[in-house]
């Protein structure tokens, strides 16, 4: 590693100046590991744990939002986690401080 002499005050505002603009473009260029918005079929499939068949299957029946372009689909990050969330069930303790609008009508009366 070689030396570095500073003589004045503004040569070392600069040369922190470039290193901050240096970094700034750096992170501007490349985002974080893990913040990628938009999926590809492999990276959808990944992040949901389905097999690519599945979800192939899912996009067919439009039972899971997707974008296609052209031949190949997408997935928005974000529309992906909603559709998780779609699928989740109350606990006992939810259910029970909700009242009677979680129950389910039925021919018969109450289920």
């Amino acid at each position: 590693m070689s030396k570095i002499i500073l003589t004045t005050h503004s040569e070392l505002e600069q040369l922190i100046q470039e290193i901050i603009r240096k970094v700034l473009n750096e992170a501007i260029e490349e985002p974080p590991a893990g913040s990628k918005e938009i999926f590809t079929v492999d990276e959808a499939s990944k992040f949901l744990n389905l097999a690519k068949q599945t979800l192939y299957g899912f996009t067919s029946k439009n039972l899971i939002p997707f974008i296609k372009r052209g031949k190949k689909l997408y997935f928005k990050k974000a529309d992906l986690t909603l559709w998780l969330m779609e699928g989740r069930k109350l606990t006992k303790d939810e259910i029970e401080a909700g009242g009677f609008e979680s129950l389910k009508i039925k021919k018969g009366g109450v289920q």
